[in-house]
């Protein structure tokens, strides 16, 4: 266990075993990311690739995820505490509780109508990550990056933005197009996340970021959530990473852009044995792997443990950990 806050912000583990891991681990709270932009559990391959462009049934599947979220939430002896508001956080740690965030990987739960985003809040969400691996009704994925008209977000994305910030609701861009992410950062009032990336000069990866987009996320007050991906940290597929592969990360995300832009974004989604079959199959990911000995949240403290062998000092871990990411919650949510 830590005595300092730890925020994780992407996760895709969300069974109350799941929860129950991360409390013992030391986290006080994480964004859970409820679905993604395309059906990755589907069944079959075909039903995985009619989805990949389509609208159909995201919304049913978010709004099921959502209140699983909510049922598990509601047995007291899950300890889990959704947030509304950022007194929630406060709250949930003092209560001896994880703190969940409900948020979407992907922008096609909104539909195409604005007011739909109402009926969300009301529900409880409070993240929207805008894209995932293609493009929507928001704005231009990272899959477009190198299209010559460098398309980014839609009018439709900026309204969605301005009524997320006055609302108090997280505007994520990671998987987002280069423009995309310039376009938001001009757009919002508050700061934003990118919830799982890194350093694209050490690992060059379209999701990881070049040393100016870096920059502009520090400027903004926003946070990047460092990958535990083996391929997202080291820029090649199918090859093991390890801890001092994901200090590296951390340590040259820090250099280029400061220690306040830095947090934790593992995208933990391996272990749940009914998704892991369908998503690795519909998605040709056979040979996706986490960093060695952060595998899950029974591993964080391996994490500390090494960034204190790499030199950081326990002001600046504690900002990796969770303070940075809950500087950007009390800057953002309601209350």
């Amino acid at each position: 266990m830590t005595d300092f806050p730890v925020f994780l912000a992407h996760d895709h583990m969300q069974r109350a075993e799941d929860y129950r891991r991360d409390l013992d681990g030391g986290v006080t709270g994480k964004i859970v990311h409820l679905t993604i932009d395309s059906w990755i559990e589907a069944p079959t391959q075909e039903e995985y690739d009619a989805a990949y462009d389509s609208y159909n049934g995201f919304r049913d599947r978010g709004l099921e995820a959502l209140t699983k979220l909510h049922a598990i939430a509601a047995a007291s002896e899950n300890k889990v505490r959704v947030v509304r508001e950022f007194s929630d956080l406060e709250t949930a740690r003092s209560e001896g509780q994880l703190g969940i965030i409900a948020g979407n990987e992907g922008g096609k739960i909104l539909g195409s109508d604005p007011a739909l985003l109402d009926a969300w809040f009301g529900l409880g969400l409070r993240h929207v990550q805008f894209n995932w691996a293609m493009p929507n009704l928001l704005g231009a994925s990272q899959d477009q990056e190198n299209d010559p008209e460098q398309p980014g977000l839609t009018e439709f994305g900026r309204e969605i933005i301005q009524n997320m910030n006055e609302k108090g609701m997280i505007v994520d861009v990671s998987h987002s197009a280069p423009q995309t992410i310039l376009d938001a950062l001009e757009t919002a009032c508050k700061p934003i996340l990118n919830s799982h990336s890194g350093g694209r000069e050490i690992a060059d990866k379209p999701q990881n970021l070049f040393d100016d987009q870096i920059r502009a996320m520090a400027y903004n007050g926003g946070v990047i959530g460092i990958h535990f991906c083996s391929r997202l940290v080291l820029g090649v597929n199918g090859v093991q990473a390890g801890i001092d592969d994901v200090v590296k990360q951390i340590r040259y995300v820090a250099d280029v852009g400061g220690i306040d832009v830095v947090g934790l974004g593992p995208d933990w989604i391996l272990g749940d044995p009914i998704r892991d079959v369908p998503y690795l199959r519909n998605t040709n990911q056979e040979d996706l792997t986490w960093a060695k000995g952060l595998e899950d949240s029974s591993e964080l403290s391996n994490l500390w443990d090494a960034l204190v062998g790499a030199g950081f000092t326990a002001a600046e871990i504690e900002k990796i950990a969770g303070g940075n990411m809950l500087r950007l919650l009390r800057d953002v949510l309601p209350g």
